[in-house]
C-alpha cells in the first residue's frame, strides 16, 4: 500500500479542517460521538460498580482489600472496556466519513462495527488485545528505566490511598529519560491504533497489515503527525480551563435553584465537551489517514466558486 508523503504544514491543515467536522450533519456527528462516550461510561460505571462493592464488602468485614482480588475483578473488566474502545472509535469514524461524503447516516451508526455481517467489530475488537500488549510492553520499558522499586513503592501508595491514608509519592530514576520513554512510546501506541483503525475499516487490511501501514505512516509523516498533536493538545489544555470554568459558573448557577439542577448543567457540559474533543481526535485521525491512504469511498471534490465574501 502506497504512503504519500506530506509536509510537517499538513499538521496544521488537519487541525484546521477537524474543527469544521460534523457542520454538514452535527446531529448524526455529534450524536453518535454522545453515544459512544455514553455505552463507555456505562461499561466504566459497571467496574466502578463492582470495585466498590468489593471494597465495601472487606470494609465490613475489617480487612483491608486485597490487591490480589481487586486485580482480578479489574483485569478482565478492563480488558472488556479496552475491547470496545477501538470498535466504537471506528463507529465514530465510519459516521464522520458518511457525514463527511454527503451520504445518509444516523448518531446510532456508531454501533454499525458491532452490526456488520463481515465481523468488522470482532476484527477491530483485537486491536483492543494490541493495545494491552503495548501497554505491557510499556509497563517492562517503565520498570526498565524507572527502577522497579518505583513500581512497588506506586503501588503501595495506591493501597493506601484505597484506605484513606495520606500516601507518600514514590519518585523515579531517571526522571528525564522516564519522560523522553513515555513521549516516544506513547507517540507509536496512538499513531498504530488511530491508524490502524481506519485501514482495517475502510481499506480492507487485516490486523497484521494494518499494525504494518500505521507503523510506516507514523514514520514516514512524524512531521505532520507530531504538529497536529502538538496542536490539539494545546487547545485541548487551553479548552479544558475554559469549560471547567464554564461548568463551576452553571453550577453556582443551577444550584441556586436546586442543587440536582447544578449537577445536571455540569455534566451536560461535560459530556458536550467530550464529545467535542472525541469528534476533533476521531476525525482528525480520520483525516489524516486519507491523505495518507487515499480514499475511494469519497465522491470527488468539486471546486467551490464563492461570490462576494465568506465568512
Amino acid at each position: 500500500m502506497d504512503i504519500r508523503r506530506l509536509p510537517a504544514s499538513q499538521g496544521l491543515v488537519w487541525f484546521r479542517q477537524a474543527i469544521d467536522l460534523g457542520a454538514k450533519n452535527p446531529r448524526a456527528v455529534f450524536g453518535a460521538a454522545a453515544l459512544a462516550i455514553i455505552a463507555l461510561y456505562a461499561a466504566v460505571l459497571a467496574f466502578a460498580l463492582l470495585v466498590g462493592m468489593l471494597l465495601a464488602g472487606s470494609k465490613a468485614a475489617g480487612q483491608p482489600p486485597g490487591i490480589g482480588l481487586l486485580m482480578a475483578v479489574a483485569l478482565p473488566l478492563t480488558l472488556a472496556v479496552m475491547l470496545l474502545v477501538p470498535v466504537l472509535l471506528g463507529g465514530l469514524m465510519h459516521v464522520i466519513r458518511e457525514a463527511e461524503a454527503g451520504r445518509a447516516v444516523r448518531a446510532r451508526d456508531v454501533f454499525v462495527p458491532l452490526r456488520s455481517g463481515r465481523g468488522r467489530g470482532r476484527q477491530l475488537a483485537w486491536l483492543g488485545l494490541v493495545q494491552v500488549a503495548l501497554a505491557v510492553v510499556g509497563g517492562v520499558l517503565m520498570v526498565a528505566v524507572a527502577g522497579s522499586d518505583y513500581w512497588r513503592d506506586y503501588l503501595e501508595a495506591m493501597q493506601a490511598a484505597m484506605q484513606g491514608a495520606a500516601p507518600a509519592v514514590p519518585q523515579p530514576q531517571n526522571a528525564g529519560l522516564l519522560f523522553l520513554v513515555q513521549l516516544v512510546f506513547n507517540y507509536f501506541s496512538y499513531a498504530l491504533m488511530l491508524f490502524a483503525i481506519p485501514l482495517m475499516l475502510f481499506s480492507g487490511n487485516g490486523l497484521v497489515e494494518a499494525l504494518r501501514n500505521a507503523l510506516r505512516a507514523s514514520v514516514s509523516n512524524i512531521g505532520a503527525n507530531l504538529v497536529a498533536g502538538v496542536l490539539f493538545v494545546g487547545a485541548l489544555l487551553l479548552a479544558a480551563v475554559v469549560v471547567a470554568l464554564l461548568a463551576s459558573l452553571l453550577a453556582v448557577l443551577g444550584s441556586a435553584i436546586h442543587p440536582a439542577l447544578g449537577a445536571l448543567l455540569t455534566m451536560l457540559t461535560m459530556l458536550g465537551f467530550a464529545g467535542v474533543v472525541l469528534v476533533l481526535v476521531v476525525g482528525a485521525a480520520y483525516l489524516a489517514w486519507r491523505d495518507t491512504f487515499g480514499d475511494a469511498g469519497m465522491p470527488p471534490s468539486v471546486p467551490m466558486q464563492v461570490h462576494g465574501f465568506e465568512a
